[in-house]
């Protein structure tokens, strides 16, 4: 019966071998499912990968259900179990003996198929690591390019303008949208700063690796004993600031009513007019265990209660008789103070990030040399050499390459940091 399987598994794949229809259907739904899995090669995975032993023990384990932790993602749930019906039907292949096999048409037919379903195997297991390896990327396709003379006076100057408009030319080369936000010049030549506002598919992704110290060495224009002067530019790669939505759930409020305190009459003790919105998801101060005590704050003749606590923050408002109105005022306050946390967060993205590119400026932090005597480029976290400088200065094709090499480092290296993590696990 084994035998009659395997040709009807056949007749699917190629029906002039043995034109019965009677098996399709059955076949393609229930014994042969993954044959009709479409995959693609996982990008920034490369095939090499898979031959790593700590690797290739980790996806052995994970196929297995040995790590129960990674199936609550979807994705990556439906990979495995597709896996594992291939690697069923691939298992029944092997088994099969072409040696005692006499139709030399069909044996030829049963080594197609296993190579196919290994080669799908092979690209089912890449798209599987490509969701087990970390992606750090941010997506933004509007980025603001803050370009700074460093040291070196005007001839750091001078190098800041050469600069800008070499990622103006690249902005131009792959299709973006720039827009000059800050231009500001020097009487002698150069600028000290600019700033280019860019909008753009993956422009973010792709010029990420420029931001940093960037150190010319040349002669300058000015110099009469024609001595090599050292200079430096920085760049900053900022994502541009979003206009801020704050959305409040309302599966994340927990809305109270109570009786209003105060003066008002009879009236304040009848109705429970008085509301207190809690705001589960903002915490403003997790390591402390404690409420603090309301802190009145007057508004507009308003009079609200604000509790800041452990799970998050409670306002509370009974100005108006209206229970509605005071639940509407209370939401508006609530709004206000997210917002505000938003903005400082975001604040404080931009100058981190702005200082970890920057730095102090000095030349030895550099993450690229320009040495126009020697017409040579060197990308220090590369560690390699490139030639022919003024075409490089022209932002198209050359530094199109370097940055797309800058890309993959970075891709090798999230990926030696997640072999690292699960030789850990094994």
């Amino acid at each position: 019966m084994k035998f009659l399987n395997i040709r009807n598994i056949f007749n699917l794949c190629n029906k002039t071998l043995w034109p019965s229809q009677c098996f399709q259907l059955s076949f393609l739904k229930c014994e042969f499912p993954v044959c009709r899995h479409l995959s693609t090669t996982a990008p920034g995975v490369p095939s090499t990968l898979l031959n790593n032993l700590g690797v290739r023990s980790y996806l052995d384990k994970l196929i297995s259900e040995e790590y129960s932790d990674t199936m609550s993602k979807p994705k990556v749930s439906a990979l495995i179990n597709t896996i594992r019906l291939l690697k069923v039907d691939l298992k029944s292949l092997y088994e099969f003996d072409t040696e005692k096999e006499n139709d030399k048409e069909f044996c030829t037919q049963l080594q197609k198929e296993k190579g196919s379903l290994e080669e799908q195997l092979k690209e089912l297991e890449l798209d599987l690591l490509s969701c087990l390896v970390p992606n750090n990327e941010i997506k933004c396709e509007d980025i603001m390019l803050e370009i700074t003379a460093g040291v070196g006076g005007q001839e750091a100057m001078i190098f800041t303008q050469e600069l800008f408009e070499m990622y103006s030319s690249f902005s131009h080369y792959k299709g973006w949208q720039s827009e000059i936000a800050d231009y500001i010049h020097t009487d002698m030549g150069g600028i000290r700063h600019a700033c280019l506002m860019i909008s753009g598919n993956n422009c973010y992704r792709l010029l990420q690796h420029e931001g940093g110290v960037h150190r010319v060495q040349r002669v300058p224009k000015t110099e009469k004993s024609g001595r090599i002067h050292t200079s430096t530019v920085t760049v900053a790669i900022l994502p541009q600031p979003t206009e801020l939505e704050v959305v409040i759930n309302d599966r994340d409020l927990v809305i109270e009513t109570k009786r209003a305190s105060g003066a008002g009459g009879q009236h304040v003790n009848k109705t429970d007019s008085a509301v207190r919105m809690h705001h589960k998801p903002t915490g403003y101060i997790s390591h402390i265990n404690i409420i603090i005590f309301p802190k009145y704050l007057l508004l507009s003749n308003h009079v609200f209660k604000m509790y800041i606590v452990l799970s998050g923050v409670v306002v509370e408002c009974q100005t108006d008789r209206s229970q509605i109105k005071n639940r509407k005022i209370a939401l508006q306050k609530l709004r206000v103070i997210i917002y505000q946390r938003q903005l400082k967060e975001q604040q404080l993205f931009t100058k981190s990030a702005r200082k970890q590119q920057v730095g102090s400026s000095a030349r030895s932090e550099k993450i690229r040399t320009y040495n126009f005597n020697q017409n040579r480029i060197t990308d220090h976290r590369l560690c390699q050499n490139f030639h022919n400088l003024l075409v490089f200065l022209e932002g198209g094709e050359y530094l199109d390459n370097i940055i797309n090499k800058l890309q993959e480092r970075s891709n090798e290296i999230l990926l030696n940091e997640f072999i690292e993590s699960i030789s850990e696990k094994i």
